[in-house]
């Protein structure tokens, strides 16, 4: 390429990368990410807490896996909270595999239900993205996007649609305002 082509060319790049065309921080990110790491989460113990009383009424909505619940504690909902096949006298809610891995102790007001979970309902409740960005599975009502369900929410305040896209490096796309394109994130970890 002649020195005037090898101009153009740097500077179309450089417009395209200032317009959004290019999602540079995927980029940067992905050429340190070899792959996506699963994770199958339970919490490492019990923190200080003293146990509160409460009541699991079904299979847990954002980690549906056998030993996973949706609970109540006085006003609260929970979910997931985890149960060990060798205790059914409580499980432990509110803990987060991206942060404090310990949880709460909840005690039962009643027996836990049959769980109605199966081996194919198992996806992941949170993802790591390869930037840090952190982003958790949302129980209830939300958004659509394109008509797609809004089912995470991230701690940078952006949002993404659906499910991950699962190959050697999972992918989203995440929604940092609905009137603009998505950044294709890639995610270093995810929880189920």
């Amino acid at each position: 390429m002649t020195r005037k082509q090898v101009w153009f060319v740097f500077c179309l790049a450089l417009l395209l990368l200032c317009l959004g065309f290019f999602p540079i921080q995927s980029m940067v990110a992905n050429a340190a990410l070899k792959s996506t790491t699963v994770n199958h989460f339970f919490p490492s113990g019990v923190r200080s807490d003293p146990a509160q009383a409460g009541n699991c009424w079904e299979t847990s909505l954002a980690d549906p896996r056998p030993d996973a619940w949706r609970c109540i504690v006085g006003n609260t909902i929970y979910d997931p909270c985890f149960s060990a096949l060798q205790q059914k006298s409580y499980v432990i809610c509110d803990a987060n595999p991206a942060g404090d891995t310990r949880g709460m102790k909840v005690t039962f007001l009643d027996s836990l239900p049959a769980s109605t979970a199966t081996k194919n309902t198992a996806r992941p409740w949170i993802l790591q993205l390869s930037d840090g960005t952190t982003c958790t599975f949302i129980t209830g009502a939300t958004a659509l996007i394109n008509g797609e369900r809004v089912n995470y929410a991230c701690n940078d305040q952006s949002v993404i649609p659906g499910y991950p896209k699962q190959g050697t490096i999972w992918t989203v796309r995440a929604f940092h305002d609905t009137s603009k394109p998505p950044v294709i994130a890639s995610i270093k970890t995810v929880w189920t």
